[in-house]
């Protein structure tokens, strides 16, 4: 059974955690991924080493508790899974509207994808994780894609999986720039819309 701080009253484990993910995710964000110890994250929440390692049993342990807990924490804000019974337009938009939001509001989740991707490259279990949740999070754009060009609304030639990539290309761009960055945010999100919709006849 976890052990309390004298000065915390009992906390529940699945909210204690958050708390670490939280404190982790805003020691990244404002000191980089080196910043990111066990020590510091403990002190940032408020307790003791020895409870930080009932949940966290190391450095290697934070590290994957912290790509799992941002990417979850990033899914939580995406809208409904795509369904091809709605319109794909409006579902696009609301998807780009939770990723524009997220960014806006919880920045930090941005960032720690941008820290953790480059510290994938020494780390496969991390860079499995990380190549998981975006291949999953751009499937999302290509069947809207896909149900978009069934539906006619997007060009009958387009092509789904190229189309989900120029999407959240372009748009993951605005990540480090941060919340002040986002001025052409929706400026670029209708350039890249307008492409991807089906030609209509212009009326007399």
């Amino acid at each position: 059974m976890e052990k309390t701080d004298k000065t915390h009253p009992y906390i529940r484990k699945h909210e204690r955690r958050e708390m670490i993910a939280q404190a982790a995710r805003q020691l990244i964000a404002e000191q980089g991924l080196a910043a990111l110890r066990t020590r510091a994250v403990a002190d940032r929440v408020g307790i003791n080493i020895s409870t930080l390692h009932f949940h966290i049993s190391g450095k290697a342990a934070l590290l994957d508790f912290v790509a799992t807990t941002t990417r979850d924490a990033f899914l939580a804000l995406l809208p409904p899974e795509p369904d091809p019974k709605y319109n794909a337009r409006d579902q696009l938009h609301r998807e780009v509207q939770a990723y524009h939001d997220s960014l806006r509001d919880q920045p930090e989740l941005a960032v720690c994808f941008a820290q953790l991707s480059q510290a994938a490259a020494s780390n496969p279990e991390l860079a499995q994780t990380l190549a998981d949740f975006t291949k999953n999070w751009c499937g999302r754009y290509c069947k809207i894609m896909t149900f978009g060009r069934d539906q006619g609304v997007f060009r009958p030639n387009l092509d789904p999986f190229a189309a989900a990539l120029m999407v959240t290309g372009a748009l993951t761009a605005f990540a480090q720039h941060g919340p002040g960055g986002l001025a052409h945010f929706w400026p670029v999100y209708s350039e890249i819309e307008r492409s991807l919709l089906a030609c209509r006849p212009v009326s007399a």
